[in-house]
């Protein structure tokens, strides 16, 4: 029997919240750019953070988004937020089911996924088959100067490496990935660029030791956002992650990388 105590309760670090931050946006920049008024995130998961929030960004900027697979919580996060009318969910069995091969989304997906499943290349054709004009995935960049850290954290304290196949941290495997999938104009970039090194993996370390026991989340960045006000910290780490720099030297400090292309048989306006 599981009792409930504050061990449990696990607050999200500032490391994640200026990520959401930044991944919000990334969101409203792809938007604008790509005319993107439509949002599949499949699935919507989550690593070692608050699971089902990664498409906020993109509601905010107008779209309407489903998501696939999120848990109660993180519903209850989109309707305490107001953004209940741009929500719609499906189960994994009804994405299969009754919603296969509706091409019915501008974007499809998804967060941190791709390294950890089994088969990328099943799932990326199960994407494929709802997208109407691009795919996108996001992922750790494995460049960053944290990764080996983190790596070597797994190594020394003999917890066996549990975040998927290091290939797809990658940028340029992925991009390469989405291309021998049949994606075009294929172009991949970063997120999350501030001046501290990705997570060396003691957080992750502790989560391990603990059991990785299903969590009750508390996320500052929902905080500030139902609040409607940021702290300034954010925006001026965002304000140097923005500088104008090519994407290649970003790669030594950037965070998470995504890589974006349009379908093979893209259905037009």
């Amino acid at each position: 029997m599981v009792v409930a105590s504050e061990a449990l309760i696990e607050r999200e670090v500032f490391g994640v919240t200026y990520e959401r931050f930044a991944l919000q946006k990334l969101c409203a920049r792809l938007v604008k750019k790509l005319g993107i008024t439509s949002v599949l995130e499949l699935p919507a998961g989550g690593a070692k953070a608050m699971p089902g929030l990664y498409s906020l960004g993109f509601a905010l900027a107008g779209c309407d988004v489903t998501l696939v697979g999120a848990d109660c919580e993180a519903l209850n996060i989109w309707r305490k937020l107001g953004l209940e009318s741009k929500l719609s969910y499906l189960n994994s069995a009804e994405i299969s089911a009754a919603a296969q091969h509706q091409r019915r989304w501008d974007l499809v997906w998804n967060f941190a996924v791709l390294p950890a499943v089994e088969d990328p290349s099943a799932l990326l054709s199960e994407m494929a088959g709802f997208s109407r004009r691009w795919l996108m995935v996001a992922a750790v960049n494995r460049f960053n100067v944290g990764f080996n850290l983190h790596r070597t954290v797994h190594w020394v304290y003999r917890i066996p490496w549990s975040h998927g196949d290091v290939r797809y941290f990658s940028p340029f495997y992925t991009r390469r990935f989405l291309q021998d999938q049949g994606c075009s104009k294929v172009r991949w970039g970063v997120i999350d660029c501030p001046p501290w090194p990705d997570s060396p993996g003691f957080r992750d370390l502790r989560l391990h030791r603990q059991g990785d026991q299903p969590k009750q989340w508390e996320s500052p960045y929902i905080e500030h956002l139902h609040r409607g006000r940021f702290p300034s910290w954010l925006r001026y780490v965002y304000w140097g992650e923005r500088f104008p720099l090519p994407p290649l030297l970003k790669l030594p400090y950037a965070h998470l990388y995504y890589s974006l292309g349009r379908v093979a048989d893209e259905i037009p306006r």
